[in-house]
């Protein structure tokens, strides 16, 4: 393992959840012992119970749809309760992400059935994601795509021989400098490989949200995907996987579709990179 490469893995994840950090900050935070993914999140969604239904939850929803039952127009009749029903539902659908996933805890019942129809006969399947009322959370799983796309291996490669050579300068303080010195610029640059990746990522997934009609807020995490099937629709994958079809290799951008096969060794990624001379000490050398 490379020397403080645990620490290092830290302050990047502590510099996921805290936008705009540089990397000695995020190094300096973790140092202190401060924890590495913890952030405020001012926009955090009321989460689903675990427990069955909610009665305060439904409570509140029982009165506000009897609020919107007793609505009246400006000209004191009665709204289309119906059609403000079947809208309401087409919107929960979105959210959710499908009427199988509506209705996946009793799909036979004849409840199921009507409901099925009724928000089958207000908006087609395809059009569901336009009737989002909930930002879309989206995952890039970083670290992974690093590890895969050959990226951690070279670094890792290049730390070491570092390393060694520091071990074996030990009565010469000039030459060990200089190795700190390129051992610091490579974090760097690897700070900065990430950091364009994440907002490239984070931009082709917000224009795969926009060509499906999209106009909630996307949110993108940077970190280990850890959700279950509860977690997941077809707008998240549709979302994701344009993004990583669309973010070329941060380093050698031929090797991109290699990644997204997953069918290449990271060995096989990393030979390649220094094949193309792109490895991070040569990188810091031309610059």
């Amino acid at each position: 393992m490379t020397k403080n490469s645990a620490r290092k893995k830290a302050a990047r994840a502590y510099q996921a959840a805290h936008p705009g950090t540089t990397f000695p900050e995020a190094m300096r935070a973790v140092a202190r012992g401060e924890d590495p993914t913890s952030a405020s999140d001012s926009a955090a969604q009321p989460q689903p119970s675990r427990a069955g239904v909610d009665p305060q939850v439904r409570d509140q929803v029982i009165a506000a749809l009897t609020a919107l039952a007793r609505s009246v127009r400006e000209d004191g009749s009665a709204i289309d309760f119906a059609d403000e029903l079947a809208r309401i539902l087409a919107s929960v659908t979105a959210n959710v992400g499908s009427v199988e996933k509506l209705l996946i805890g009793r799909p036979g019942s004849w409840e199921a059935g009507l409901v099925a129809q009724l928000v089958n006969g207000t908006v087609m399947e395809e059009d569901l994601p336009r009737w989002r009322t909930v930002p879309v959370r989206v995952v890039l799983d970083l670290d992974d795509y690093w590890y895969y796309a050959g990226l951690e291996q070279v670094y890792d490669e290049d730390i070491d021989a570092l390393e060694r050579l520091r071990g074996k300068d030990v009565g010469d303080p000039a030459r060990d400098q200089a190795l700190v010195d390129e051992i610091n610029a490579i974090d760097e640059l690897v700070d900065q490989d990430r950091r364009s990746y994440i907002e490239a990522w984070t931009g082709h997934a917000r224009e795969a949200a926009l060509e499906l009609g999209i106009e909630v807020p996307i949110t993108v995490v940077v970190g280990e995907d850890t959700r279950s099937y509860e977690d997941l629709d077809s707008v998240t994958d549709h979302i994701e996987r344009r993004a990583r079809e669309r973010t070329s290799h941060p380093v050698v951008p031929e090797l991109g579709e290699l990644v997204r096969r997953r069918n290449h060794p990271p060995e096989d990624l990393a030979g390649r990179i220094r094949a193309a001379g792109r490895s991070y000490r040569e990188r810091v050398a031309d610059r």
